[in-house]
């Protein structure tokens, strides 16, 4: 793996020439270092002498065949995945399967954290002044419970920042402490309250509609913000536990001088949104890619035109993946320092191709073999590979596997449909998604606009009509089924306010913040079908 070093992207970025030979040292020193663990010696990693026999030895795997190890950890027992025990496991939520503990290894986590570094100092070399203010990271706790043996177990999330370098935890805009709170109104308020005390230069996080919702609470409670700026109070503080609250107390003071900055800003502006409270914010890093990225361009119109909007970077529980090296670009180089890659090519007999081998324009399944103790593992999601630096490819993410519309045959990505249906609607939406009705053989869209018309049904109607012209205009397969009229015209559904937090709610009751959670854009009933008002077709 690459170690600290001050030109860490340079050398990186150098490494990058030779894809081959790194994957290569990767995947011998992964194997090397987990030798003696259960699972090597199942698949005799120590007589594993380069990729053809590894691929010999070792299947394509599932977490069904790593959950029984990881278990086995949590109950205390050493050397399953990796040699010794984990400091923490890391909580899985996502668009597919059940919530998961994933165990870290000293050496996982130390991968991660280089990838993170790197990620920041592509961000740094176009906006060098977000180094100079504070940052707002959108996290979970790192610690959210212990596994039978007492192990920690928490977010990915929070695990990067608690181990991230001091100088970078230095400066936060609020106190971390504040993750104890957990998701909540509280949390918001909370979050809010001492971010718009700073001087925020940059803000991370995964979801850009957390990031808006945060813009969304801090207008709507501007005064009540400024107020407690204003005497260095916490308004909120009587629903917190003593302990956080005593802590976080004692990190208020009064600051007139910055409630009056504040308060002249709002006026001046006419709305209390970040262009007036944090006119210096350069950056914002987050999710551009995937059925996310659909979030991005409602958060732009709060923010200065010259703040850039950076991809955070793809990356899951399981691991960090590439590094983006430019602004509004997710792809960037595969992070192969930090794990061993292999993908399988889409709709093909091939079989797994290394990372050197892949070509740009490709589409393929990722597996990945971690230092964490995950191996050949299936990481059901599909990228694309847009462009290499030296023999490395740039990556990025498109969809889960499974996220795909195939009533008849078509296998339409939902990812396709985000910008169709933005330009067949029109109007801004909270939120959507699509039914594939295999019943009624018909697409079938959820749309959730900020209020519900009086005229529901009309514009339900009109909505439907617009998004099956686009559908036939934007697509080169859809309309052929239709013409042979194994599809029915799209549908639409206008969902009731609420509907999307809803949603959130139900994904969440395991304690997860929304800033972790996908929404699927692909479903195979409307989802709470309570909150649908009316549907354009019978």
């Amino acid at each position: 793996m690459i170690r600290h070093a001050p030109d860490h992207l340079d050398r990186f970025l150098a490494l990058c020439g030779d894809c081959e030979t790194v994957q290569h040292e990767v995947l011998t020193d992964i194997l090397r270092r987990a030798g003696g663990s259960a699972i090597g010696r199942r698949f005799g990693f120590d007589a594993i002498d380069g990729y053809r026999t590894f691929s010999t030895a070792v299947p394509p795997l599932d977490w069904s065949d790593h959950e029984g190890y990881a278990q086995s950890l949590a109950d205390g027992d050493a050397d399953q995945l990796f040699a010794g025990v984990p400091d923490y496991f890391i909580c899985t939520s996502g668009t597919t399967g059940a919530v998961k503990i994933i165990p870290e290894s000293a050496a996982g986590r130390q991968a991660k954290s280089i990838t993170t570094r790197l990620r920041l100092e592509a961000i740094a070399r176009h906006a060098p002044a977000v180094m100079q203010g504070k940052m707002l990271p959108l996290v979970n706790n790192a610690i959210e419970g212990y596994t039978r043996a007492g192990i920690p177990y928490g977010s990915a999330s929070g695990v990067t920042l608690a181990t991230a370098p001091e100088s970078v935890r230095a400066r936060l805009a609020f106190p971390i402490e504040i993750l104890d709170v957990g998701y909540s109104d509280s949390l918001d308020y909370l979050i809010m309250r001492f971010a718009l005390e700073q001087d925020v230069r940059g803000i991370f996080g995964n979801n850009a509609g957390r990031i808006e919702q945060l813009c969304r609470r801090a207008e709507a409670e501007a005064e009540r913000i400024i107020d407690d700026i204003e005497s260095g109070s916490l308004s909120c503080a009587r629903r917190l536990p003593e302990a956080t609250r005593a802590s976080l107390l004692a990190k208020c003071a009064p600051n007139p001088a910055r409630a009056e900055t504040l308060r002249q800003a709002y006026a001046r502006e006419g709305r209390f949104t970040p262009r007036a409270y944090w006119p210096e914010c350069r950056v914002i890093a987050c999710w551009l890619s995937g059925s996310v990225g659909r979030y991005v361009d409602p958060l732009r119109g709060w923010f200065d035109r010259t703040t850039i909007f950076f991809d955070v970077g793809y990356g899951a529980t399981e691991g960090k993946f590439n590094i983006p090296l430019a602004p509004s670009e997710p792809a960037g180089p595969l992070a192969i320092h930090a794990a061993f890659y292999e993908f399988k090519p889409l709709d093909s007999g091939d079989g797994m191709l290394r990372a050197h081998e892949l070509k740009a324009g490709g589409r393929y399944e990722l597996y990945v073999t971690s230092y964490s103790g995950l191996y050949r593992y299936g990481m059901h999601d599909i990228v694309r590979v847009a462009g290499f630096t030296g023999t490395t490819p740039h990556i990025v993410f498109e969809r889960k596997a499974g996220d795909v519309l195939n009533i008849c045959g078509e296998k339409v990505a939902a990812s396709t449909l985000i910008p169709i249906v933005a330009s067949a609607v029109g109007d801004p939406l909270v939120h959507w998604c699509v039914v594939g009705d295999g019943r009624a053989k018909r697409y079938h869209f959820c749309l959730e606009l900020p209020e519900l018309p009086a005229d529901a049904g009309v514009s339900a109607r009109a909505y439907a009509e617009a998004i099956e012209q686009a559908l036939n205009q934007d697509t080169l397969i859809y309309p052929i089924f239709r013409g042979q009229n194994l599809l029915q015209p799209a549908a639409v559904s206008l969902m009731r306010p609420g509907w999307r937090e809803s949603l959130y709610t139900e994904r969440t009751r395991n304690g997860q913040s929304r800033a972790q959670v996908k929404l699927p854009l692909v479903y195979e009933a409307v989802p709470l079908e309570r909150f649908e008002a009316v549907t354009s077709a019978g």
